[in-house]
Order: C-alpha cells, then sequence, then structure tokens
C-alpha cells in the first residue's frame, strides 16, 4: 500500500483491508489461540484475601447478577477502566464498548478483543482502520507497516448492559470496591499493559488520567490491601483539557514493581508486549542478570527465547 511520509494517510478502499490484513499477521504469528476458543497460559490468581475483599465490597450486584466468567471478566473490566469507554448510548437498551488502539500493538489488540473478548463484538466487522492522528502523525513507518488506529465498536449486549449498572453508577466508569475488590491477576495485567510504563526501564507508573485523584487513591489502596503492591499518588504538575490537574499513580520501589511483574508476567499473551516487564534496575548487573534470568523462567514457554535474547542485548549494552 501507498503511504506519503511522515504523514501517510490511506485511502477509504485500503483502510477496509487492513483489519484483515493485520488480523491474518496475528494468526500466522499465534497459531495457537484460535477464535472463539480462549486458551489462557497460567491458572487464575485472585488475592489470598478475596473472600474479605468480597465482605468489604458488601452486598455485590457484581457476584449476584454478572456472569461473565474469568478471566473474560477481569480483562473486561480493565479494559474499560483503562482504554475503552462502556457507554448505554441513545435510544439503545443496551450498554457497548468502544475502544481505539494504535496499530503498532495490533498483536495485544486482537488477543484481547478477537480472542479473549471476542463473545462481545461482531468478528472483523466490528474493527475499522483509521488515518494516523495524534503523534502519530509525527511518526514514520517502521519495516512498511500500516500505521494508524484500530477502532472497534462491540455488540450491544445485556451483560455489558449488567457490567455497565457495576462500573458506571454515573454514567462513567468508576474505580469502586463494589467491582475492583472481584478481580483477578487477569486485571492487573490488563491495566499495567494498557495504562502502566516503566520510566528509564525501572520506575513503575500507572497512568489512570481519566479517574479522579479520589479514584486512584482508592486503586492504590486496593493494590496495597489485595495485591501486597505498595505505590502512592502523585500531582504531575499538568493541567488536562478540561482543567483538572493530572495525577498519575507510581509504585513505591523495586520490590513492589517486581512483585507486580511477577503476577503479571506469567499471563502476558504476546510477545511484544513483554517490553513492559523487562525491568533494569541501576547500577545494579547482579539484579539485572537475575530478573532476565527469572524472567525468562516464568513466561510463557514460546516466549521464553525471545525473552533470552532481548536480555542479552540489555545485558551487552549496559
Amino acid at each position: 500500500m501507498k503511504k506519503n511520509k511522515p504523514n501517510f494517510q490511506y485511502s477509504k478502499e485500503e483502510r477496509k483491508k487492513i483489519p484483515g490484513k493485520l488480523y491474518d499477521e496475528f494468526k500466522s504469528k499465534y497459531p495457537f489461540y484460535q477464535e472463539g476458543q480462549t486458551q489462557f497460559h497460567s491458572p487464575i490468581i485472585y488475592p489470598n484475601n478475596i473472600s474479605t475483599l468480597k465482605e468489604q465490597a458488601g452486598d455485590s450486584y457484581m457476584e449476584q447478577i454478572i456472569s461473565i466468567g474469568e478471566p473474560v471478566k477481569s480483562v473486561l473490566c480493565a479494559a474499560c477502566l483503562s482504554d475503552a469507554s462502556l457507554r448505554i448510548s441513545k435510544g439503545y437498551a443496551n450498554a457497548r464498548i468502544q475502544t481505539r488502539h494504535s496499530s503498532r500493538q495490533k498483536e495485544w489488540f486482537f488477543w484481547k478483543w478477537m480472542i479473549c473478548l471476542r463473545p462481545y463484538i461482531k468478528g472483523l466487522s466490528s474493527v475499522t482502520f483509521q488515518n494516523p492522528d495524534g503523534y502519530q502523525l509525527k511518526s514514520e513507518a517502521v519495516n512498511d507497516e500500516d500505521l494508524g488506529k484500530l477502532k472497534l465498536a462491540s455488540k450491544t449486549d445485556d451483560e455489558l448492559t449488567k457490567l455497565y449498572k457495576v462500573m458506571c453508577p454515573e454514567g462513567k466508569e468508576q474505580i469502586n470496591a463494589t467491582w475492583l475488590n472481584y478481580m483477578s491477576n487477569y486485571f492487573l495485567m490488563v491495566v499495567w499493559l494498557d495504562d502502566g510504563s516503566l520510566y528509564n526501564k525501572h520506575q513503575g507508573c500507572i497512568c489512570l488520567d481519566a479517574s479522579p485523584k479520589e479514584e486512584q487513591e482508592l486503586f492504590v489502596e486496593y493494590l496495597s490491601s489485595a495485591w501486597g503492591i505498595e505505590a502512592y499518588v502523585v500531582d504531575t504538575g499538568d493541567i488536562m483539557r478540561d482543567g483538572r490537574n493530572r495525577y498519575r499513580i507510581y509504585i513505591k520501589d523495586m520490590y513492589s514493581l517486581l512483585k507486580l511483574f511477577r503476577i503479571i508476567a506469567p499471563i502476558i499473551p504476546v510477545k511484544e508486549m513483554l517490553y513492559k516487564v523487562m525491568f533494569v534496575p541501576v547500577n545494579n548487573p547482579i539484579l539485572l542478570q537475575r530478573w532476565a534470568s527469572e524472567l525468562e523462567s516464568i513466561v510463557i514457554p514460546e516466549f521464553r527465547a525471545f525473552v533470552r535474547q532481548e536480555y542479552a542485548n540489555i545485558i551487552k549494552k549496559s
């Protein structure tokens, strides 16, 4: 497909073909994932004190009414909290999900929506490709990639409507114990891969910018009480478009960061997202070697050679 760099655009006909092309590439790369037959590589893990957490959540609509099984429920909730929106459109009785994702994370996008959350979409007909915008307009295509945004609109669904009533009591996603205390390790994995990042390869940060400070503080309490991961909320000093201060969640220390990674690394389903757990300690070559070896041992077996080579490159450079 012909592109004009750096601000290339695709014709309408080209955009129609791109989702299918990208999904074919995903299936070729990951033949062990079959549409409609979600395979998970590690047991679903809940916090050790899940019973206490459920008691704290009270008489939860989440457990009584919502019949979505795990880990789909946790992936769905995390996606709605991070880069997707769960809404009931005017004139509709049931809720649907909409999201946009960079094509540079297409493998992650397709695992979430075409494999794990496949029951809630109409296959590839739910996916469209949009021309680059925002920061992408300044990007150069790498290896003749199709650079743009993958946009998805799910089906309207009564189970999504039930979830909407729990997660969106005031018309938008809200962090609260009513649903948060029912989440598994898959929830942490999706939140980190969607909204988490490693600054300089060692400092962990979670960007829940749409959530107000008090909800982010509740999320920090959840990380501590449920998973033993210590974090804190920071005012970045930035002002967002809606006039609110921008707050971010920072993982407190290396111990908590590695604890998070040990929980989520064994279930990361595509190797392209493993860079988010490739911790590089500062001036500590012994710990670097130890974590490189540990990470290789806990990821999905198909990805171990990839981790070994990536860390060999990191160690060589350092």
